[in-house]
């Protein structure tokens, strides 16, 4: 409640100080948009800031808009430009310098004016709504057994006047089969928040993300619950992913000038920790929560040179109570938690981290990494450390028109993401929030992906993991034999193929097959081997 209160005075004095300029609805990063602005940012032929995700609508419009008169894209590029300003049509209608000539569809069902289709459509000069289905079924075949999900559910997005823009997603999922996978423990998928075990064996989980956002020329405020991204990676973000499941936040984000950004975020996690103060014993039913557990962030963003950006932000997991002292946006977040510490040791779990990206326009690649420092003391060496880094490129046609190469590497040590307490590890549902491998372990990433038609790409893919034993929550940490890869170990080789079409707007059909290859220690020097083969086949609307 103190959050929201804050949040409803803040818009009370923006309205009044801050003129107004245009909504904000998030697009979700899985929309293919963002690979294409990626590559042309990469040839150099516009600039986008990727180290803070995701993008707002009207931004991928406004480098789309960009696109139109360039000469240099190829013909499958121009083809996909076509299609994504059909996506993008209503957001670049608003950048126009006169707006009130523009003509409205208003009630709409199915294809509108510009191809695009939707399940629902209206459009007005003080209000904007878009609906779509989500609609989902995917099977999965390994050594004679199945595995399935299915979800279904609604996607909506819209503006209230000039500031005000909403956007929802929301939908269950019923996994069934033979093998799925009920814990999502070392997985790239999002782990489960609410969950249902059913009693044919199969599991309801649900998603939601949702943004409230009130927006001005240079910066914009949003209370929601959604994905957020700071870093570079592909194959996973150190920093913050979308491993764990989303969590409800209040989030700031201010771009004054065009070589700097800032963003703040202070939300609510999921401890999984029962706070033994709060259980009641009521006849028929009894009454418990959770300790209570608040994530804060900042990143500040800089953008010296158009191909270059360095980025530099601090993040705090504390818990038991909200503290106030954290609602302030730019204090430094290291400082505030001396303030905290000195009368009772309410001070939280404290990360620095950063990352950078150079794009060389002359050989169409990007060169990015990150580093993530969980623990570390520079005064003396031989004092403990906690960090993870990762480094990579991605180049677009390598030697082979319509392709694009990634190749990356990262390193976690043992500890990251933990904490002596548990309710102040780097977790949300008991899931990190940084890289789905987790502490202890490194990945060697490749992929390479063959564009064919506007939509249809082939990808080959190799991953190879190294993964040492995890710390025992509450337990002894950095002993002397506990270095990179302390441990049991197990390694993880996998790789395959897909390929995946889309075939209209969210429409999409993919084929995957891959092969998991697993050496795992039961004792030193003794492994016990795992292999087998999966192909699936997906298709989606919506997601």
């Amino acid at each position: 409640m103190k959050l929201l209160k804050f949040f409803y005075i803040l818009i009370i004095f923006l309205s009044a100080a801050i003129p107004l300029y245009s909504q904000v609805n998030y697009e979700p990063v899985t929309n293919s948009v963002y690979n294409y602005l990626n590559r042309m940012s990469n040839k150099g032929l516009i600039s986008t800031n990727e180290e803070i995700l995701p993008f707002s609508r009207l931004y991928i419009a406004g480098k789309l808009n960009a696109l139109r008169d360039k000469i240099q894209v190829s013909h499958l590029e121009k083809t996909e430009l076509d299609f994504y300003l059909k996506e993008f049509s209503s957001e670049m209608l608003k950048q126009l310098p006169d707006t009130s000539q523009i003509k409205h569809n208003n009630l709409a069902f199915g294809f509108n004016n510009n191809c695009r289709f939707r399940l629902f459509n209206f459009e007005s000069p003080g209000f904007n709504l878009s609906v779509d289905p989500v609609i989902n079924y995917s099977i999965s075949y390994s050594d004679g057994k199945n595995s399935t999900l299915r979800s279904n559910g609604l996607k909506l997005f819209g503006n209230i006047n000039d500031n005000f823009g909403f956007d929802i997603v929301l939908y269950d999922n019923r996994a069934g089969g033979d093998y799925y996978d009920a814990s999502r423990d070392f997985t790239n998928e999002t782990g489960y928040g609410y969950k249902k075990n059913n009693s044919d064996g199969s599991l309801d989980f649900d998603y939601v993300r949702a943004n409230l956002t009130y927006s001005w020329d240079w910066g914009n405020i949003t209370i929601g619950k959604d994905f957020n991204y700071y870093g570079t990676g592909e194959s996973g973000n150190i920093i913050m992913s979308s491993k764990a499941p989303s969590f409800p936040y209040l989030k700031l984000e201010f771009n004054p000038v065009e070589w700097f950004r800032f963003s703040y975020i202070h939300g609510y996690l999921d401890s999984q920790i029962l706070d033994s103060s709060t259980i009641r014993i009521n006849p028929g039913r009894n009454h418990f929560s959770n300790v209570e557990k608040y994530f804060v962030t900042h990143m500040f963003s800089f953008t010296p040179l158009k191909n270059f950006n360095f980025s530099i932000g601090e993040s705090v997991i504390y818990s038991d109570k909200l503290e106030p002292i954290y609602l302030i946006p730019i204090i430094p977040f290291r400082l505030a938690d001396h303030y905290l510490t000195a009368p009772d040791e309410r001070a939280g779990n404290a990360q620095i981290f950063g990352s950078l990206w150079y794009k060389n326009y002359s050989i169409q690649t990007k060169f990015y990494g990150s580093v993530f420092i969980d623990e570390l003391t520079i005064s003396n060496p031989d004092n403990p450390s906690a960090i993870a880094y990762n480094i990579g490129f991605h180049t677009i046609d390598p030697l082979i028109p319509e392709s694009e190469l990634i190749a990356e590497y990262t390193k976690i040590q043992p500890f990251v993401y933990s904490h002596i307490d548990p309710a102040q590890t780097y977790n949300n549902f008991g899931y990190q929030l940084g890289h789905w491998i987790g502490e202890n372990s490194d990945q060697l990433y490749l992929k390479l992906r063959k564009r064919i038609i506007r939509g249809l790409n082939f990808d080959l893919y190799y991953s190879y993991i190294r993964k040492g034993e995890l710390a025992v929550p509450g337990g002894e940490r950095y002993k002397p034999n506990q270095n990179f890869l302390w441990g049991l170990k197990k390694y993880y080789s996998l790789y395959g193929f897909q390929l995946s079409y889309e075939f209209m707007h969210s429409l999409y059909l993919k084929i995957n097959y891959n092969i998991n290859k697993t050496e795992e220690e039961i004792i030193n020097g003794n492994y016990i081997n795992t292999n087998f083969n999966e192909f699936s086949f997906l298709i989606s609307y919506g997601l």
